[in-house]
């Protein structure tokens, strides 16, 4: 726990970081992402263990990791994100301090206030 916080204070002292990566780690996790349960699981548990089992590069476990959890608490399903693939690898490897996609925006019909 130790090394999360000091690496979570390094990072967030220092001036902020985007963390593009590279086109192949970005399909490899948004295909994980859409069709791997297993691998949704993990990742949901502990994503740093999730991308080294799965073999993603060195960079990408040493420097996505921390930004993979921030503020998920819950992933999309399956199918919004095999839909949303283009937008999500292309977010994946621009800076990160962007507008994320909105993958419930074919939800709203469901949603409806009652009185």
């Amino acid at each position: 726990m130790q090394s999360i916080t000091t690496e979570h204070s390094a990072r967030t002292q220092a001036k902020p970081r985007s963390v593009p990566m590279t086109n192949q780690a970005a399909i490899k996790l948004v295909d994980l992402l859409a069709t791997s349960d297993e691998f949704r699981d993990v990742f949901m548990r502990d994503a740093r263990t999730a991308l080294e089992t799965w073999q993603f590069d060195q960079n990408t476990i040493d420097w996505f990791w921390w930004d993979c959890k921030m503020g998920i608490t819950q992933l999309a399903s399956k199918e919004v994100i095999a839909a949303a693939r283009d937008e999500i690898v292309s977010m994946l490897m621009a800076e990160l301090n962007q507008t994320t996609p909105r993958l419930d925006t074919g939800l709203e019909s469901q949603r409806r206030l009652r009185q």
